[in-house]
Parts: structure tokens; sequence; C-alpha cells
């Protein structure tokens, strides 16, 4: 999507993740209103952003994502505002697990399936919408098992809104709708979401997995965009091109079904543990090898 002239909703981005989005897109000369249950900070946002970029191009509405009331508002006044149809909603808004568990799932995932919904509604062309584009901000955690317990909502949050995007993000909805929908997957950003961590964590977490600028995420967030295809979950690691995460899940497990089926009849297994899966695979891999040089010896 050319971005161009494009108005954007981008709800927690008074700072952070949500301001580097906005600023980047404005950048590229979309229209933007920010949204963010911290008044104050968004209020200065957007006055440093209509000093640079000018106020036509920018507006700021306070929105609480777990009021839907709030949610309808911040829709209304953004088209209000630039007497322009919304066509980029991004769901932003996010927190971390040391505020607990239930308010880390509603405001991760259940907010982010209302926003959807709410979207959807008002985009959808079966509906009289114009079609739009819905970006849903996860994280690496939504595609990576979690090993800190006590963490365990945050990555369950952040699968659930990559799953949300691969199950909105098709084809056969996109041609319904005329909505598509992607999210973009960063690893460790140097963020208001890591203001808990103790100066240990974030040595670990500098030494082993780098810590993003907001502005390099950002600069992976409009390549998904700009370039990416609908449903598509781009991931963002330090220091690395942006990657697009496919969903190869029915794949392999076509696959695996496949070896499970052989190892039953040839071996009797009737349960096809990792270790029969190990066998089978690296079987695949060697008869894939042979097979391959058997042409090229049949061909040259």
């Amino acid at each position: 999507m050319d971005v161009k002239d494009k108005l954007a909703v981008i709800t927690g981005s008074a700072s952070g993740l949500g301001k580097a989005f906005a600023n980047r897109l404005l950048e590229s000369g979309a229209m933007v209103c920010l949204s963010d249950v911290n008044e104050a900070i968004g209020n200065a946002t957007a006055e440093e952003f209509s000093d640079k970029f000018g106020k036509e191009k920018v507006t700021f509405v306070k929105c609480n994502v777990l009021d839907k009331d709030d949610i309808e508002a911040l829709y209304s006044e953004a088209e209000r505002y630039f007497g322009h149809s919304v066509d980029i909603f991004c769901n932003n808004a996010g927190v971390n697990h040391v505020r607990g568990w239930r308010l880390c799932m509603d405001i991760n995932i259940m907010s982010v399936m209302e926003c959807t919904e709410y979207v959807i509604d008002k985009m959808d062309i079966r509906r009289g919408g114009k079609g739009g584009l819905i970006v849903n901000t996860a994280s690496m955690a939504g595609i990576v098992n979690g090993d800190i317990p006590e963490a365990a909502c945050y990555y369950a949050s952040k699968h659930g809104v990559v799953a949300l995007t691969r199950s909105l993000g098709t084809d056969v909805f996109l041609k319904e709708s005329g909505v598509r929908v992607q999210c973009i997957c960063p690893s460790f950003v140097d963020t208001n979401i890591l203001a808990d961590a103790s100066k240990d964590q974030l040595t670990f977490i500098k030494n082993k997995f780098g810590l993003m600028t907001p502005e390099f995420v950002a600069e992976g967030f409009l390549k998904l965009v700009a370039e990416c295809d609908n449903g598509t979950a781009l991931c963002i690691l330090d220091k690395v091109p942006p990657v697009v995460y496919s969903d190869m899940s029915a794949t392999r497990i076509f696959v695996l079904s496949v070896g499970a089926i052989m190892f039953n009849k040839i071996f009797g297994t009737d349960l096809f543990l990792p270790r029969h899966q190990m066998i089978f695979v690296f079987s695949l891999f060697i008869l894939a090898q042979l097979l391959l040089y058997f042409l090229i010896s049949i061909l040259f």
C-alpha cells in the first residue's frame, strides 16, 4: 500500500513503538490520528508532530482501548477531523505481564479483538465501507515459546494476536470484506514495556538478543504496510533485515502425519514421538539428496 494521503489511526501512540510508527507514516505522506490513555503525553506528541508535519496531518484523541465507547469515538473523531475515511488502523496498545495476567490479556488480545471487530465492521465493503488495512503489534513472543513462567500471559496474548491476524488475513476474507490484516513481531525494543526490567535483566537482553530502537522497528513497519502480503507476520530482529515468518504448520502436520502412518505400518509405533520425527525427517533429507544426485547424473 502506498501510504501517501492515507489516514492511519494508531492506538498506544503517545510514545514508544506507536509514536515511531506514526512518525514514519507521516514522513511518508500519511495523515495520522494518535491515541493513547495518557492524554498529557499524547497531546505533547501531537504538538511535536504538528510542528514538524503540519496541523492538518496529525491529531490526538484520548482512548482507553478497554472501553468500547472510546474505540468508537476514536474512529469517528479521526474521520471527522481529517474529513477522510480511515485507511489503516493499528492495534498497538499493549502492556507487559507485571501488571497482572488479566489486564495483560485484556489489553494485549481482548481489546485487539474488540477493535478489530469494530474496524472491520466500518471498513467492510459489504456494509458500505471502502476496505482498508489492520496492522496488529504482536511480538516475537507470539512466534516463539516462552521460557519465563511469570510472563506466560504475555506470550499467550501475543500468540493470540498472531493467530487472529492469520485467521483473518486470508484471500477469502479479503475478497469478501476488502480488509487486509497484518502483524509485526519485534524482538526486544527499548520502550516503556521494559520499564519494570532490572538492570541485570536489561544487560542480559542486550547481550543475548540486542535492544532495538523504536525507529529501527518502524522501518520494518513501513515495509510491512507498503510491501507485504495480506496475513503477513513480519519478524523484526536486531541488526537483521525484516523476516516474513510464513505459517507452515499445516504443511508440517501433513508431512509428519505421513511419517506417523509409515512408522505405524513398518515398526508398529502407535505414538509418533519427536525422536521418530527426527529419524523420519533425516530420512527424507537423505532421500532428497539421493534423488538430486540421480537427476544430476542423468542430466550431466
